[in-house]
């Protein structure tokens, strides 16, 4: 094994034991709320509240509350997921600004 491959072996090692890199449980943890937010997505997409309120069965009256309770606090979950994947930087790598200044000789010149 070459001196590379072992200090490789090495770090990766140590990434694990620190919980850093690809081993951050931190992001295992966003990629388990992002499947629980597609879940209650889905769910919620499914639910006819007309169905639910017009029926006089207990399993179904549990069912609305369950479900106002998702969407009442769906705002703050999709926010939470987002300025998690923001925090984790999950979106891969940092998106450059698309802006610049513009100068009047650019504008006059029309290479805007």
């Amino acid at each position: 094994m070459s001196e590379v491959e072992t200090l490789q072996k090495k770090i990766e090692e140590y990434e694990k034991r620190m919980g850093i890199g690809q081993f951050d449980p931190a992001k295992d943890g966003y990629i388990v709320l992002v499947n629980i937010l597609r879940q209650q997505n889905e769910y919620l997409g499914n639910f006819k509240i007309s169905t639910k309120i017009a029926s006089d069965e207990k399993a179904d009256i549990t069912a609305y509350k369950n479900a106002k309770d998702l969407w009442e606090n769906l705002p703050k979950m999709i926010e939470n997921v987002s300025n998690l994947k923001i925090s984790l930087k999950m979106e891969g790598e940092e998106k450059k600004s698309t802006y610049s200044p513009i100068s009047a000789k650019q504008i006059a010149d029309g290479n805007v």
